[in-house]
């Protein structure tokens, strides 16, 4: 069975976005200025490589963040920036430093190491460029570098604040969504109690009248326009205790939510989730639907919790005997952490339970491409429509026409 909390096995290179492919393909634009700025083929040479050892750095770093490991990747990055300024100084060497200062504070955690290596970074900026271009205001280089570095962990901090509240956010709707359907449930066990206390027994002594009435009349003899109105009111009468006993009965079962409320649930994610659903629908049992949707809710909420700030993809494909359903996130995207916030350790246990109850299956663990955590889950459906009502109408004498119905979750 499934258990809540999640193994971190061998890291795997994370997954490019647009901004990592569009800040090394500006990398690579500044270091080829800096290769053309270089006088002589040597040192277009030894600055290309330059160039290139910064754009590696960078990439390392990305791939082992948060280490000592990352932050020596770009301290690689940052000298290959002096020593090509240095080398070019009419060229963008400072571009890799810069970079490097606003990478620094995300691979070396918070305290005097950061502290020293921003300010080593700045200072070797600062006088770098005052050496390069003969002036002492060149060390106001350095000011620029620390206060990129500085911005670097602002951002840092605001990020890890709002992949919290995300987190958060998810666990107060799935705990807010709890209470009002529990109140919702007293609110109709109070109506359904009030129905029976007041109504189904008046409704029960109004019938009890109704036929000692009509006994009385039977016993004088009455005549049928006297007997036939008490008879038609005691039949309404017993009718009506039948409805209030249904309608009482109604108002107890339980709400149960489905497969068609998981587009609620998906839009009102607080963070970013995406819905697909593929197949046509099929009958499902309302137990069985309730249990996709908690199940689905659960599996959300746990991406919230271990893989912040990671999209959500919830796909749902009906199939001719069952019913699929994959929760996947990315994993927890590089530069970000964990939300903190942990769950009671049966969320998943209790999933298993409602759909192995549901005549299904649960299975979780990592997606077979190492990028993130998958959740699957089968249950059985019975057939979308006969194969009669889907198929065409014959046409002819005597031929019968019908609608093929179907049936939502």
């Amino acid at each position: 069975m499934p258990t809540e909390q999640r193994t971190n096995g061998t890291r795997r290179w994370p997954s490019l976005d647009r901004r990592d492919l569009t800040g090394g393909a500006m990398m690579l634009a500044c270091g080829a200025v800096t290769v053309l700025a270089a006088v002589g083929p040597t040192r277009r040479l030894v600055v290309g490589v330059l160039v290139l050892c910064a754009e590696i750095g960078l990439l390392a770093s990305r791939r082992t963040r948060p280490s000592y490991g990352a932050a020596c990747a770009v301290a690689v990055t940052i000298g290959a920036g002096l020593a090509a300024v240095a080398l070019a100084p009419n060229g963008l060497g400072e571009v890799p430093v810069l970079a490097g200062a606003s990478v620094l504070p995300l691979c070396v955690p918070a305290g005097p190491p950061r502290v020293a290596g921003v300010v080593a970074v700045s200072v070797a900026f600062g006088v770098t460029i005052a050496a390069v271009s003969g002036s002492p205001a060149g060390l106001l280089a350095g000011v620029g570098t620390w206060a990129i570095a500085d911005r670097s962990v602002e951002r840092r901090a605001l990020r890890a604040e709002r992949d919290r509240a995300v987190a958060l956010l998810a666990e107060v709707e799935a705990s807010r969504q709890a209470r009002q359907e529990a109140a919702a449930a007293e609110e109709r066990n109070r109506i359904a109690r009030e129905m029976h206390d007041v109504l189904a027994h008046s409704l029960a002594g109004l019938s009890v009248h109704l036929q000692a009435i009509r006994a009385i009349a039977r016993r004088e003899n009455s005549p049928a326009s006297l007997t036939g109105p008490l008879d038609r009111a005691a039949g309404l009468a017993r009718d009506g205790v039948q409805e209030a006993r249904a309608a009482v009965g109604a108002l107890r079962a339980p709400h149960l939510r489905g497969v068609d409320d998981l587009k609620a649930l998906v839009v009102g994610f607080p963070g970013d989730a995406d819905l697909r659903i593929n197949g046509r629908p099929g009958r499902l049992d309302p137990e069985a639907g309730h249990a996709v949707y908690r199940a689905v809710q659960e599996a959300m909420t746990n991406a919230a919790r271990y893989a912040t700030g990671s999209p959500i993809e919830v796909r749902v494909d009906w199939e001719a005997g069952e019913l699929r359903v994959a929760v996947r996130d990315h994993g927890l995207p590089a530069g970000h952490r964990g939300s903190g916030v942990r769950g009671g350790g049966t969320g998943l246990r209790s999933m298993s339970e409602r759909i192995e109850a549901a005549g299904g299956t649960v299975s979780a663990g990592p997606r077979p491409d190492g990028t993130g955590w998958r959740i699957a889950l089968r249950v059985p459906v019975a057939e979308a429509a006969s194969a009669a009502a889907s198929a065409p109408a014959a046409e002819g004498p005597g031929a019968a026409g019908g609608d093929g119905g179907k049936m939502g979750a």
